[in-house]
């Protein structure tokens, strides 16, 4: 007889952040085997990817439309630049650094976040996110000399 249980792979869930064709951000969860990294699941032969939405459903996305992931590690990373946690250049006039900003926070705004009704370990991802928005906001205009609008 045909056993499943040795057929299963045990994935690990990590958390990102996915910007899609379409440039909106959300939050969601990928499923990878042991010792492979984000990259490696990226590009490996399949066509398309199972995500985990934070509503718990899983949505199958094709690897051609990801225009950006970011993987959410609990580890250390090394500090980004204010600029590329914004995703602009340090030439991008305070009007676009602005806009950038708004589009970040948007998604990961504690008030759109507790409508949600989210699990936990999404809630704290987007708490993170919007706390590194902010800092990364808070940072350029010190930079610029510019205060609080």
């Amino acid at each position: 007889m045909f056993d499943n249980s040795q057929t299963k792979k045990t994935r690990h869930k990590i958390l990102m952040r996915i910007e899609l064709d379409d440039g909106i951000e959300r939050l969601m969860a990928l499923f990878v085997a042991p010792n492979t990294r984000v990259s490696d699941t990226l590009n490996d032969n399949r066509m398309f990817l199972p995500f985990e939405a934070a509503d718990g459903t899983t949505e199958i996305i094709r690897k051609e439309a990801i225009r950006r992931i970011v993987p959410m590690e609990t580890g250390t990373r090394p500090t980004r630049s204010p600029y590329d946690i914004l995703g602009v250049s340090e030439t991008a006039s305070d009007a676009e650094v602005k806009a950038a900003y708004h589009k970040a926070i948007a998604p990961v705004h504690p008030d759109s976040i507790g409508a949600m009704n989210l699990p936990p370990d999404f809630v704290q991802l987007a708490n993170r996110m919007a706390a590194q928005t902010n800092e990364a906001y808070a940072k350029i205009k010190k930079l610029r000399g510019k205060s609080d609008d």
